[in-house]
């Protein structure tokens, strides 16, 4: 029973016992609770119809890990209230509340949110009235999603830059990106430095000519990412799929920053392509795939990497698996026919709590036929796996 209901009842006992006894002071008692209770009413039927509330959207892309701040803003009759309490729920992660502010703001800080689509809604006003006696819920219906992105590793150098082992022991570097190529020549404008100039063309029509330049066009590679339920061990936020997650987003981002073009292929039963030009819009559409991605079964990793499969032409190929076993065919025959090979192998087993897992037969195959190697353990910094010679991979 609501306050004002309780104050209803109270107001027609003391009517009662006013009448029995023949008090006025008990008359006039239960005529004022009375008019609160119809006033209280009143009130909530006013407030009801007067108040609105707007989420306010989340300044820049939220990150795994740190604080998320939610902002509401509520406009109307919200001074005839003297209490209004926001409650939201963020997905699975529960509900929370803040009081609305003199300004009509109210804002919910949620420390270390996970990585994925966190669905908001549906929230909730709680209004008091300034007698006490009336509480009003209004729901705030309209859902919405936040993308909580995961945290991406600054990678200086990756650890298929290191090579292969080539003939005779020597190694045999990745071919890097040339930079900026000759387009043309045109005239020369002053003030352009000498050392632009295209002397040949220069003597031939008897002016200066410079050489313009425009962006070499870039091998592309493709990063696969292997999302099999069955090979996923650890927490969520500190699981094997997370740490692989934050590996791929480095690999892509880093060929992304050095203008390379790069496919980022999700495993998924219904396999997700993204392709990453720049660091631009590319980037933010595949980083926000990441994001969402869940644990799935029955994946297509190894029709996805096979030799006459829909990656089998692509001249780099960088597979992030727990299950080597399943791409370690693949891997061998494009190192064989002179197509570059990557695998980041993750140890599953230690984020679960194991120790970490010696060199395998299909690890030390792999590391025999020249594929670049890295391993993901729980507690090694993505960096230095990722980063790291391929020889310690295995070792």
């Amino acid at each position: 029973m609501s306050r004002s209901g309780g104050a209803g009842i109270l107001a027609l006992c003391v009517l009662a016992a006013a009448w029995l006894l023949g008090s006025t002071a008990l008359v006039i008692l239960g005529f004022g609770l009375g008019l609160a209770t119809l006033a209280a009413s009143f009130w909530a039927r006013l407030v009801t119809n007067g108040l609105t509330v707007e989420r306010r959207p989340v300044e820049g892309p939220p990150v795994e890990g740190d604080p998320l701040l939610l902002e509401a803003q509520l406009d109307g009759r919200r001074r005839l209230a003297s209490r209004v309490e926001w409650r939201d729920r963020l997905g699975t992660l529960g509900e929370a509340d803040a009081l609305v502010g003199p300004d009509g703001r109210a804002r919910i800080r949620l420390e270390s949110v996970p990585r994925g689509r966190h669905r908001l809604g549906p929230g909730r006003l709680r209004v008091t009235d300034p007698l006490g006696l009336t509480r009003v819920e209004i729901l705030v219906d309209r859902e919405s999603t936040v993308t909580v992105r995961p945290r991406v590793p600054q990678l200086d150098t990756l650890f298929t830059e290191t090579g292969a082992w080539g003939e005779g022991g020597r190694r045999a570097l990745v071919r890097r990106p040339s930079g900026l190529e000759p387009h043309g020549v045109r005239e020369y404008q002053e003030g352009e430095p000498l050392r632009a100039v295209h002397w040949p063309t220069s003597a031939r029509r008897g002016e200066l000519m410079v050489r313009e330049l425009e962006d070499a066009p870039r091998d592309s590679i493709a990063v696969v990412l292997d999302v099999e339920a069955g090979a996923v061990a650890g927490v969520r936020g500190d699981s094997s799929l997370d740490d692989s997650i934050r590996a791929a987003a480095g690999i892509v981002r880093t060929h992304a920053l050095r203008s390379r073009r790069a496919l980022l292929v999700i495993g998924a039963p219904q396999p997700g392509v993204h392709s990453v030009r720049s660091a631009g819009r590319d980037w933010d559409e595949a980083v926000d795939a990441l994001a969402a991605v869940e644990p799935a079964a029955a994946t297509p990793l190894r029709d996805l990497v096979a030799a006459r499969g829909p990656l089998g032409s692509v001249p780099e190929l960088v597979v992030i698996t727990a299950r080597p076993e399943v791409v370690a065919d693949a891997l061998v025959a494009r190192t064989a026919v002179g197509r570059s090979s990557a695998l980041v192998a993750v140890d599953a087993p230690t984020y679960a709590g194991r120790p970490p897992a010696g060199p395998s037969a299909v690890m030390l195959r792999l590391d025999a036929a020249g594929v670049a190697l890295a391993v993901l353990r729980h507690g090694t910094p993505l960096e230095e796996a990722l980063g790291g010679l391929r020889a310690r991979a295995v070792g």
